[in-house]
């Protein structure tokens, strides 16, 4: 008997449909929607001013400020187990990873996959954390204040990680990874290793090559995280020179990352034993630093800190630019990525510097706003 026509346009609709979209880019993705959501999301985040008044306060007063904003759920959930500044990190930690794990949840196909593969930063940033508080020694509690459980690794197999007894459990549990392979690269086991700072530029190197190879110029989405990435490796480049050039510091590997967008490893690698005035002008050729060429010697005169958050500063214009430019696409929700992750990162500069004693001029140099 012969197929019923139905079917037979069917199967040839569907062969004819693979074949064309092997070749014609399409695009996937609930824009409009996550767009929308986030710019809520954005109107929430604080305010510079909010900043300032938390300056003229007390912890117990920071963390109620908190309580009655965006905070709130992750504040009243631990207050009865934590207090002072060890309940604000944690909070914050934790509405951290519970605002970006919202974004993902209401985000679909292609859009969805793509803010994953960027939030895969906390997994380097948590597994770098492990093993620096490891290396010196800090307590499974100190450990887990710093946690952000935001990309693929979850909170339970990151708690694993923490009360392993040695790195090399560690790595064990880590085969298969790219801080496994990071550490490879080096020939050498966890317990062999005195200087952790080129495993950890290893991995970062390795999670934007990555990243980069997960997000090819395929379509619009695509072509647009491709060149906020690349600016990212430019600004992530500026900061590791600035500090080598400040330190007048040399290290006996490859500390830059390749792929940035307008700066060329290269040229980095010429860069750092510039004279200030040398590196001011090269600087001044990059429209990303031409601002920060002309304040390169006051900046020096502050120290690397403020150099480092100078380049920082320019991060979030940079990410507020390209969100700007482009109101329905991924940069508008990796923007408020980068604007939530520093609002976490100030209130911990000033909970902590609370803590510490330091002034409020002293605190809010440290902010980046």
């Amino acid at each position: 008997m012969a197929a019923p026509v139905t079917s037979t346009l069917s199967s040839e609709f569907a062969r004819y449909w693979r074949r064309v979209t092997r070749w014609i880019p399409i695009e996937s993705g609930n824009y409009p929607y996550v767009t929308a959501r986030v710019r809520a999301k954005k109107a929430a985040l604080l305010l510079p001013d909010v900043y300032e008044r938390m300056l003229q306060m007390e912890i117990p007063q920071i963390a109620r400020v908190l309580s009655e904003g965006a905070y709130k759920a992750e504040i009243l959930a631990l207050a009865t187990k934590a207090s002072g500044v060890d309940l604000i990190e944690l909070a914050t930690s934790r509405n951290l990873a519970a605002v970006y794990t919202q974004i993902i949840e209401f985000s679909e196909g292609e859009l969805r996959q793509m803010i994953g593969w960027y939030l895969d930063r906390f997994d380097v940033q948590n597994v770098k954390t492990i093993v620096r508080g490891k290396v010196f020694g800090a307590s499974s509690a100190e450990i887990l204040e710093d946690i952000v459980a935001a990309g693929s690794m979850r909170e339970s197999f990151l708690q694993g990680l923490i009360d392993l007894p040695t790195l090399d459990e560690v790595f064990d549990k880590l085969d298969g990874t790219i801080h496994a392979q990071a550490l490879q690269a080096l020939g050498k086991k966890p317990s062999e290793v005195q200087r952790w700072n080129e495993w950890e530029d290893l991995v970062t190197k390795l999670y934007y090559e990555n990243l980069l190879a997960v997000v090819p110029e395929r379509t619009e989405g695509t072509r647009l995280m491709r060149e906020f990435i690349r600016r990212e490796i430019d600004i992530v480049n500026l900061k590791t020179l600035l500090r080598l050039w400040a330190s007048k510091a040399t290290v006996s590997y490859d500390a830059f990352v390749g792929g940035g967008l307008e700066i060329l490893k290269a040229e980095l690698v010429e860069m750092v034993s510039l004279d200030v005035n040398g590196l001011a002008a090269r600087l001044r050729d990059y429209a990303l630093t031409e601002d920060l060429s002309t304040r390169l010697k006051d900046l020096q005169a502050l120290g690397v800190g403020q150099l480092v958050r100078s380049v920082e500063k320019l991060h979030l214009l940079e990410a507020g630019r390209y969100a700007h430019v482009y109101p329905l696409s991924v940069l508008v929700i990796l923007d408020y990525i980068v604007r939530k992750d520093r609002e976490v990162q100030n209130l911990r500069i000033i909970a902590r510097g609370k803590e510490s004693g330091l002034s409020s001029e002293v605190i809010r140099e440290l902010l980046v706003i």
